[in-house]
């Protein structure tokens, strides 16, 4: 049997086109999902802001409609209204996705290993754990974090990178309606990004993560002092445990993930460029990416992925230059960000729906001088 359709990997890329594709016309179509993980725990969670109501709104784990920053320069909480800052669990996702799949679709899932993904002129075989698989077109979201790969010159390839404890503390310590964005009170190092992050779900239950957006990852022992020390020197708890950790890794990647028109295997979440490059957000951005492939798709047949706004890739790796070249610290360049602008301009711009004039604004609150350095820089390593 050939399918009309494979998605290789069942993460939030995956799971969401299934998802999006179960309410169309095409649920009647045998479509195969593969993976080699049953995605039954609770590996993950995921963050965005966002206006609308959710697609998953009866799975969101917590919301919290003010932000914290903190820096030398910059203390202060937000009220982010009529935007919410929204979490989901990857065990509520997996668990919410798959069961509406499997109600409202003819889907098929099926547990094995993908070694390789051959496309043919007519075809896209699939070599895996449980034999050779036939589509005729395959959406493949198998990203894994690379151990060697080409960089290229002009280009910058950073990783946001993550280590995080649910704690449950004995004192009252946190503020269940305000989650703390960025917290630059963590030691820093130039020519990176690294910040506390904090998620308070009661006044005594949070998540505490210490992250950073750099080129290389740290060892276990590194993450789990900075984070020792983030929660104890500076959060001062005490007394507390541990009920559960996380880790993570997404890719800060500014060099354009599709370069050519796809044809048989078509990349989808992060392999198609939902992370994006200054902030490494994906998750809201692969819901739009996978919405958009799926309604082409059941309309008109077509397959076909959004397409980049060119202006908002310079900005981000104008952004990674002045961060990596150490022309301004990140501190100073995210506390400018939030002193200066309103928080509707700052996710518009983040969102990559801001107009030209909100850009001016922006642009125009930084110092110039390092972010035109940049921006020349890039296109001249890009161009020569």
């Amino acid at each position: 049997m050939t399918y009309p359709y494979i998605i290789a990997g069942t993460g939030a890329a995956g799971l969401s086109l299934a998802f999006y594709l179960a309410q169309t016309s095409l649920n009647k179509q045998k479509i195969l999902l593969i993976d080699k993980k049953l995605k039954n725990q609770n590996d993950r969670t995921w963050c965005f802001w966002q206006k609308e109501i959710s697609p998953f709104e009866e799975i969101i784990f917590h919301k919290w409609q003010k932000i914290g920053f903190f820096s030398r320069f910059l203390e202060k909480t937000f009220d982010i209204l009529p935007y919410s800052y929204k979490m989901i669990r990857g065990i509520d996702f997996y668990k919410f996705t798959q069961d509406f799949i499997r109600k409202n679709s003819h889907f098929e899932f099926l547990q094995a290993e993908v070694y390789q993904i051959e496309e043919t002129p007519e075809e896209v075989i699939l070599h895996t754990s449980k034999g050779e698989i036939r589509a005729k077109y395959v959406f493949n979201g198998l990203w894994q974090v690379p151990q060697n790969f080409e960089r290229k010159k002009g280009y910058f390839y950073w990783f946001q990178h993550f280590k995080g404890w649910f704690l449950q503390t004995q004192k009252i310590y946190f503020q269940a309606d305000t989650m703390t964005y960025m917290d630059f009170r963590v030691p820093q190092k130039p020519h990176e990004v690294r910040f506390g992050y904090v998620l308070p779900f009661a006044e005594n239950q949070a998540l505490v993560e210490f992250t950073l957006f750099s080129k290389h990852l740290l060892t276990e022992t590194e993450y789990l002092q900075a984070l020792k020390n983030y929660t104890e020197n500076i959060l001062g708890i005490s007394n507390y445990t541990i009920q559960e950790s996380e880790f993570g890794v997404i890719p800060m990647f500014d060099e354009p993930f599709v370069q050519k028109k796809p044809h048989r295997i078509i990349p989808i979440g992060t392999l198609a460029g939902a992370a994006k490059a200054s902030t490494g957000f994906a998750f809201d951005r692969i819901q739009r990416q996978t919405h958009f492939l799926a309604q082409n798709l059941a309309q008109n047949g077509k397959i076909v992925l959004p397409k980049e706004k060119i202006k908002y890739r310079w900005y981000d790796s104008a952004l990674l230059n002045v961060i990596e070249r150490n022309r301004l610290s990140s501190e100073q360049v995210f506390s400018i960000l939030f002193q200066k602008h309103p928080i509707k301009r700052i996710f518009r711009f983040l969102d990559e729906e801001s107009n030209w004039w909100e850009d001016i604004q922006i642009m125009n609150a930084m110092p110039w001088k390092p972010f035109l350095q940049a921006i020349y820089e890039n296109w001249k390593n890009r161009v020569f």
